[in-house]
């Protein structure tokens, strides 16, 4: 009944050097493959970074939703946080994950790059979803201003709102080298 794997076996050690050259090949060129992804991912990361260096609210203004969210996720990492980004699709309202660089407590970002006033629902999204993620913390970061709605249920819902002016308190406070951004405080407890 077996008796198809003697010849089997024997033609696989007659070609086991041929096969180790033809795998050991593939897992060269995969490797190869990988570094070379890698390094342009690095490349592309660096030439967006060298582009939101010199940005201000202007530059913010023309930036898309996602351009936006990059942007962020580069000033949180400028300041010392942890960014993951979320699934662009059935992320539950949360587009960042960060984590605090000392007392590794959890926020959940809402980005939100508008001209128009932000309402009260994505206030309210993101402090329903963050439990999701397993944050403390709820945020939403705008490029517009917040209806005064949307203020009430910030403040009765304890989530952080970074509107434009705080927006640019921040741009300022990552600009310097090795600036401290979660000590940054004021109004509605951006202390993170």
């Amino acid at each position: 009944m077996w008796a198809w794997l003697e010849p089997v076996g024997r033609v696989l050690w007659e070609l086991r050097w041929a096969l180790l050259l033809y795998f050991g090949g593939l897992l060269v060129c995969y490797k190869v493959i990988d570094s070379i992804r890698y390094w342009i991912g690095e490349w592309r990361r660096e030439k967006a970074e060298a582009r939101f260096r010199g940005a201000d609210l202007a530059a913010v203004d023309q930036m898309s939703g996602q351009e936006f969210l990059q942007y962020l996720a580069y000033l949180f990492r400028s300041a010392g946080f942890t960014v993951q980004f979320t699934p662009p699709v059935g992320n539950y309202g949360v587009d960042l994950v960060l984590t605090h660089p000392t007392t590794e407590q959890r926020i959940a970002v809402r980005a939100h790059r508008a001209d128009d006033p932000v309402d009260p629902i994505p206030v309210m999204t993101v402090e329903s979803s963050r439990l999701l993620y397993g944050c403390e913390r709820a945020m939403v970061v705008t490029s517009g201003e917040f209806t005064e709605e949307a203020r009430e249920q910030g403040e009765a819902a304890n989530v952080i709102l970074v509107d434009r002016t705080r927006l640019q308190e921040m741009m300022v406070l990552t600009s310097a080298p090795q600036t401290a951004l979660f000590g940054f405080s004021g109004h509605q407890g951006l202390t993170l």
